[in-house]
């Protein structure tokens, strides 16, 4: 003989005389949920303050009015009757007691089951901060709040002054971070994420893409300055514009072109995955001085300027557009006895002849020695008539 109940069979031919009252009567009562179990229930009523579902145990499930004020408006907004959901027992029901349980826990346990799925596929994950305290930041994962320590994100582990760091992690409030999860403990409820650990991926990830842009302009803004020249952020990584790519004229430090927090255009000149760095160049993208001047001027000709630098090897000089050329210490007036720095001064005008133009090396040889004392002499004199209309 067979009976049946909930869809199950019990065969009880196979059941001893002495056991199947027993047998049937479980077969018959219901199974009383117990505090901390979760059930799969089915939405059967949606009230302001309370929400129905049948959990199959004989009774109804009640969702309460304390439960309900801790889910979001989105939630609730989404919920409808027939819905398959998760549900957390809060009291284990004595007699005709309501099966109280809770929404929420059974929304977290999801959220807990995907915290756990992101950790094990090492996924990167962006979550918004919503707060922080001492020991790093918290981020709103689903219905979980999980925690970030400042040892794991990178800007914050740097900062040693106490007021910085609780400003910096005050003005993250409602940024979105990538992270990894990097420990998932339900029942101390511990949610543990790290910046630094999904920085590496995502880092990876943004420097092949702009591999593929080499040799093409992008925006960036300027984080840092160096003596060698400007970091700029570039969406998540940094590459650098090196001193010599910040302009066509010399630059004698990289404040004198850009500051942080500067908006620029720059070419992305190459990308090496393997080392992680990327050469910029600004320079590149402005008109080049050095068309212009090879149009203007020919070897052989004279042309005035300004010493910008002295050197034990000669001295620079600033030209038209912008465009500085050298005089070897070899073309200079008083010959190799004297130093360079005996013979010119930042900022002394000079008249020199062009002898060699290297357009592609971005170089210019210049002379003193090879102007005339008769062209030098002319040359001074027109200065003195400009100097005495100037004054007039």
């Amino acid at each position: 003989m067979y009976i049946a109940e909930n869809e199950k069979q019990v065969n009880t031919n196979e059941i001893p005389a002495e056991n199947l009252f027993a047998t049937l009567l479980a077969e018959y009562e219901p199974v009383v949920p117990h505090k901390g179990q979760f059930l799969a229930g089915e939405i059967v009523q949606i009230e302001d303050n309370m929400i129905l579902a049948n959990v199959d145990a004989k009774r109804t499930a009640v969702v309460p009015p304390q439960d309900l004020a801790r889910l979001d408006e989105a939630d609730l907004e989404a919920l409808e009757v027939g819905d398959e959901v998760t549900l957390y027992v809060l009291h284990t029901p004595i007699g005709d007691e309501d099966l109280l349980v809770s929404l929420n826990r059974g929304l977290e346990l999801r959220d807990w089951e995907n915290a756990g799925d992101y950790m094990a596929d090492e996924e990167v994950v962006e979550l918004e901060v919503i707060g922080h305290n001492k020991g790093g930041l918290l981020v709103a994962f689903g219905h979980l709040r999980g925690f970030v320590p400042t040892s794991h994100v990178p800007s914050l582990r740097r900062l040693q002054n106490r007021r910085e760091l609780a400003s910096l992690k005050e003005d993250m409030v409602g940024e979105e971070l990538p992270l990894k999860v990097i420990e998932v403990d339900p029942q101390r409820r511990r949610l543990i994420l790290s910046a630094t650990k999904a920085q590496t991926e995502v880092k990876a990830q943004r420097l092949l893409e702009l591999k593929l842009k080499e040799h093409e302009a992008i925006k960036g803004t300027v984080t840092n300055l160096v003596k060698f020249g400007a970091f700029v952020d570039l969406d998540g990584v940094e590459g650098l514009i090196h001193l010599s790519e910040l302009a066509w004229t010399h630059v004698r430090q990289p404040a004198d072109v850009l500051a942080a927090g500067d908006e620029v255009e720059v070419l992305i000149q190459a990308v090496d995955l393997e080392q992680e760095r990327i050469s910029l160049s600004r320079k590149a993208l402005l008109p080049s001085p050095w068309d212009s001047f090879m149009a203007r001027y020919e070897i052989g000709e004279l042309i005035e300027g300004t010493v910008t630098n002295v050197t034990d090897f000669g001295a620079f000089v600033s030209l038209a557009d912008g465009i500085e050329g050298l005089i070897h210490v070899s073309e200079m007036h008083g010959g190799r006895d004297l130093e360079p720095k005996d013979l010119l001064s930042r900022g002394d005008q000079v008249l020199v002849r062009i002898l060699r133009l290297e357009p592609e090396r971005e170089r210019i040889g210049l002379s003193q020695r090879q102007v005339s004392q008769w062209e030098e002499t002319e040359w001074i004199f027109q200065q003195q008539q400009e100097a005495e209309a100037v004054a007039a």
